[in-house]
Formats: structure tokens, C-alpha cells, sequence
């Protein structure tokens, strides 16, 4: 990569950073809120994330039930273990982490969830109304060309491009989440799932950008 984008990179991550912290700030007290017994601050909890749960359970698979019960799961799971938890860093990445092991392995009991290096199984990108900054950008000619580009890569590529640009996770955040060695070798492999996409997308390049993706165009073509 060349040394201009890898320094916009790097003050990409600075800003995610401070956006994070910020974030992270005010969740971590209604965090603390939840563990002192506010049934409101658990409410809010839930509101803030079941939708962003769901929609990141549907790239799993489409059976909606076995996504609802996953969430209700770890929200029960949240009220029952109350007192054994302490302060998150990321209220997000606890219940992302914690909701995706819940519903893995529901899947695996339901038969459903192949091998995560399989092609084609595991982990299906989307692109829709769920995320709402992509929906009011794209058209649905435009969202499909990107979703059959994403679905292109390996399983483990497609949630890492997810769990990153779409869910903001940081990469310390998604190696532990997916069991990868550390936050370099997340880089790493974003960098390269950059760059395939890159290629793959190369003939849409003047119809994306007809719309002004700006902040996709940036991470799909550096």
C-alpha cells in the first residue's frame, strides 16, 4: 500500500479512536447503571443494540427465530449474571461477541452452520436498510454489485470487512472475537481483502461514484 493511504489509514484509526472513546464513554455509564439495577439503563441497552444484533445475525443465516432466541439469550444471560460482571470497555463488543457465540452455536445444534473456511456457507454480506448510511447512499442495483463482491471473498474475509467498516469494531476487538493471533494480523488481512475488492468492484468504479461514496469508495478502493 502506498505511503499516502497508509497514513490516511492511520488517521482514519486516530479518528475511530476518538469517536470510540467518546462512545464508549457514555455507554460504559449506562453500564454501570445496569449493573447498580437500572431496569431503564438495560431497556436502553436493548433498544441500542437488539436491531444492529439482528441484522448482524442475518448474515448467518435467515432462520429469524433462532436469531431472536440468540439475542433473548444473552440479554437473560446479562440480568442472570449481573453481579458476576464487571465494568466493559465496549458495551458493543461484549454483546457482539457474546451474541455470536450464542447463536454459533445454535446453529451448529440446528445443522445449520458449516465449516467457517467452507466458500458460500457460514457468513453472507448484506447490504441493506440495517445499515442505514449505506441504504440512503445506494441504490439496489448498487448495493447488489457490492454484496456480490463481498460474497466473493472467504467467509472469515467478509466478516472481518463487516465487523470493521459496518459494526466500527476496532482490531484488537474483532482478533478476539473471530480467535485471530492479534490486531496486526487483522490489519493485515483487511488490507488484503481491500485490495482484492478493489479489483473485483474496478469495473463499477464511475457508476459508485456517481452517488458520492465518499467513505466507501475510501475503504473499498486505497
Amino acid at each position: 500500500m502506498p505511503l499516502l493511504n497508509r497514513l490516511q489509514a492511520n488517521q482514519a484509526d486516530q479518528l475511530d479512536h476518538k469517536v470510540n472513546i467518546e462512545s464508549n464513554s457514555s455507554e460504559t455509564s449506562l453500564w454501570l447503571e445496569f449493573l447498580k439495577g437500572s431496569d431503564a439503563a438495560l431497556a436502553k441497552i436493548y433498544r441500542m443494540y437488539s436491531n444492529k444484533l439482528y441484522s448482524y445475525g442475518r448474515q448467518f443465516t435467515s432462520n429469524e427465530v433462532l436469531i431472536q432466541d440468540a439475542i433473548q439469550d444473552v440479554f437473560f444471560k446479562l440480568v442472570d449474571n449481573k453481579d458476576k460482571l464487571g465494568v466493559a470497555q465496549s458495551v458493543k463488543f461484549y454483546l457482539f461477541s457474546s451474541f455470536r457465540r450464542v447463536l454459533l452455536r445454535s446453529l451448529k445444534r440446528e445443522r445449520k452452520y458449516v465449516d467457517e473456511e467452507e466458500e458460500g456457507a457460514a457468513f453472507n454480506f448484506l447490504v441493506d436498510e440495517d445499515h442505514i448510511s449505506m441504504d440512503a447512499l445506494l441504490d439496489k442495483k448498487q448495493k447488489k454489485i457490492i454484496q456480490n463482491a463481498c460474497n466473493e471473498l472467504t467467509v472469515r474475509q467478509r466478516e472481518i470487512l463487516n465487523l470493521r467498516f459496518f459494526e466500527n469494531l476496532n482490531y484488537v476487538e474483532i482478533a478476539e472475537m473471530l480467535g485471530l493471533a492479534n490486531a496486526k494480523t487483522v490489519r493485515t488481512m483487511l488490507y488484503r481483502v481491500l485490495s482484492k475488492l478493489s479489483d473485483k468492484l474496478a469495473p463499477y468504479k464511475s457508476s459508485l461514484f456517481t452517488i458520492s461514496l465518499t467513505v466507501l469508495m475510501y475503504l473499498l478502493f486505497i
